[in-house]
């Protein structure tokens, strides 16, 4: 790294150590991005050109600034494929699209801007986010593996369940779909990442359950909609006695474990699992 580089970028550190847009949070003391208090994984050079980009967001940056605060202007690269692969990057982390950008668009042999609305000198980990920044999740209805006829409702009434404890965790900050809107994909062919746009979550819940005699086991996997991963997944198995207390004990405890995954700062004060 250049001198010039150097000091441009302990510059923007000084006048903006905290940057926010849309569920991410960009901390340019540390090099780290985060979402939702989650860190995501970013290789230097496309974390250079995020925080490029942010200094003047909803401006065009040329691809010959990029360049010299990349690279330096005494650093010979064939950048632009440099930058291009930089900017890939940059989007596979934060979930977006050079089709249908959120957050980066590029301007066709000029260079890039952001296009999300920016806060700058936020504060680190900082007020609660608005509506439009929550994390948003659904969940799909839980199927009975097999169909037998009559368990069918067991199913449907622990997706309500399920449903019910995640809208209740942290409103402020976690958006669950309408159960009648998530019903919109049950039994479909669709992809997560296209169940996803349609409904304009980030995160889906997807599970199901399987009868034996006196036992059900429910498997539940909470799946990442942008690039189809799971970040969580776990099995139960329960005798059936009490059919709503099973349903009740199992939707919490998965509520309780997403909450970690999703919420790791946690979850509203006034939200007791004991007391929903």
């Amino acid at each position: 790294m250049t001198v010039i580089q150097k000091t441009m970028i302990e510059k923007t550190m000084r006048a903006t150590p905290i940057v926010r847009f849309g569920l991410f949070e960009v901390d340019l003391r540390s090099g780290e991005l985060s979402k939702s208090g989650l860190k995501v994984k970013l290789q230097e050079k496309p974390f250079q050109m995020l925080a490029a980009l942010l200094e003047r967001p909803g401006e065009a940056v040329s691809k010959e600034e990029l360049r010299e605060k990349l690279w330096g202007p005494d650093t010979f690269v064939e950048f632009n494929s440099s930058l291009k692969m930089a900017a890939n990057k940059l989007r596979t982390a934060l979930g977006d699209s050079a089709e249908k950008p959120r957050f980066i668009e590029t301007l066709a042999r000029r260079g890039y801007r952001v296009i999300a609305p920016v806060e700058k000198n936020a504060a680190a980990g900082g007020a609660a986010a608005s509506r439009e920044d929550r994390v948003k999740l659904a969940v799909l209805p839980f199927y009975t593996v097999g169909g037998e006829s009559g368990q069918e409702f067991f199913s449907e009434g622990l997706t309500e369940e399920i449903t019910a404890q995640l809208g209740s965790l942290s409103p402020q900050r976690l958006g669950v779909v309408a159960r009648v809107s998530a019903m919109r994909c049950n039994r479909t062919d669709k992809g997560i990442d296209q169940i996803g746009r349609e409904l304009g979550v980030d995160y889906v819940l997807e599970g199901n359950v399987l009868h034996s005699d006196c036992r059900v086991r429910i498997t539940g996997g909470l799946v990442q909609a942008s690039d189809q991963t799971y970040l969580w997944t776990k099995s139960y198995e329960r005798e059936i006695s009490d059919v709503l207390a099973l349903q009740r004990n199992v939707a919490e405890s998965m509520a309780k474990e997403i909450q970690a995954v999703l919420l790791p700062r946690g979850v509203d004060p006034s939200y007791s699992l004991a007391a929903a």
